[in-house]
């Protein structure tokens, strides 16, 4: 069983937009809970001015964190810091509207859900201490050792038990959301059949690519690849051996690669790869030894013994085209002259028409 860490939040963007978007939108509700209390509540007006102020100050946090661009971005640091504050806030709050004996006490539910949803099992114990401590902290009184006795942490453990069981229960739910959110986002993603990245995947990473390598003047290349006899094996042996040919170029992808490169199926036959930071030589060079090793592979298909061979185009940002459709179409083309060849070749270079 592995450990789970700090904070949980190793997450997507999106995700953690998301949660991002949950928390304001409960810090939100903290302020207006709190104005509502101030206008029903008999409070000093000098008091109630004092906690109106505060409240100002923290809409103003809360606009700053979550509307100003420099801010708004989410990650788990600026997630946990909300919380922080909404617990001091909510302690500041108490302490002026009754202290221990304050309606408001159950507002500290906002910050362990918040919590919860947002940053892990961890994370959320730690914030149950805090606000336990905060607890004491509110009965404190001018009896040394009276805010530790016996009697007290009764009181305490009996108040926390309910936040931690909400805090627990909500971690749960988080969790279970956030894995089938990666179990559908990863389907979403993949190809059912060889495991590898599917086309809508590939143009999403090919798009993201291109907008690093025009911020940052670095240069990338692509592969577009096409089987040279899946329709014969089809057509001799069947589907299921067609099948098992291109899991096995895919495979070979597998073997071939850097960890940073990227491969794709992009549709029945065609493979596609991303070479970040490779220049054109470079990718001939990936290119090269893929068709390589594929031609020295073979598999046993019921007996008969099936080899193949792939057709590959390379094109490079920005010598071949600054954007996906030129890049493609520039590799396509590159493929497709590779495939037409008398001699099995990688070629970057499209065949001129006569």
């Amino acid at each position: 069983m592995t450990k789970e860490p700090f904070f949980r939040l190793n997450q997507e963007p999106d995700a953690l937009s998301g949660f991002s978007r949950t928390v304001a939108e409960i810090e939100w509700l903290l302020l207006v809970l709190m104005m509502f209390y101030l206008v029903v509540s008999h409070i000093d007006e000098n008091v109630k001015i004092f906690l109106l102020g505060g409240l100002c100050a923290f809409a103003g946090f809360v606009m700053v964190f979550h509307y100003i661009n420099f801010f708004s971005k989410a990650n788990v640091w600026k997630l946990a810091l909300e919380t922080w504050i909404m617990i001091l806030l909510i302690t500041w709050f108490v302490w002026h509207t009754g202290r221990q004996h304050s309606l408001l006490l159950n507002l500290y539910f906002l910050p362990i859900i918040t919590s919860a949803l947002a940053l892990g099992k961890l994370t959320t114990l730690l914030e149950v201490v805090l606000i336990g401590a905060c607890y004491l902290y509110l009965g404190k009184s001018g009896i040394p050792g009276e805010a530790f006795s016996l009697n007290q942490s009764s009181i305490l453990l009996t108040w926390l038990f309910p936040m931690l069981l909400v805090g627990y229960i909500t971690t749960m739910l988080s969790n279970d959301i956030y894995h089938a959110f990666s179990r559908i986002k990863t389907s979403a993603q993949t190809d059912e059949l060889t495991n590898l990245y599917n086309r809508r995947a590939f143009m999403d990473l090919l798009g993201k690519q291109l907008q690093q390598t025009q911020r940052g003047g670095y240069t990338f290349s692509l592969l577009l690849g096409d089987c040279d006899n899946l329709k014969v094996v089809n057509d001799r042996y069947g589907h299921e051996a067609g099948n098992l040919l291109l899991q096995s170029i895919a495979d070979n992808f597998r073997h071939c690669l850097r960890g940073c490169d990227s491969a794709a199926r992009y549709g029945g036959d065609e493979f596609t790869v991303l070479l970040p930071d490779t220049t054109v030589e470079a990718a001939e060079l990936v290119a090269k030894r893929i068709k390589e090793t594929l031609a020295a592979t073979c598999f046993n298909y019921r007996g008969n013994s099936i080899a193949t061979n792939i057709s590959i185009g390379v094109a490079t940002y920005p010598q071949h085209g600054d954007t996906a459709e030129t890049l493609l179409q520039h590799a396509d083309e590159a493929m497709y002259a590779n495939k037409r060849a008398t001699k099995n070749h990688v070629t970057d270079k499209p065949e001129k028409s006569s």
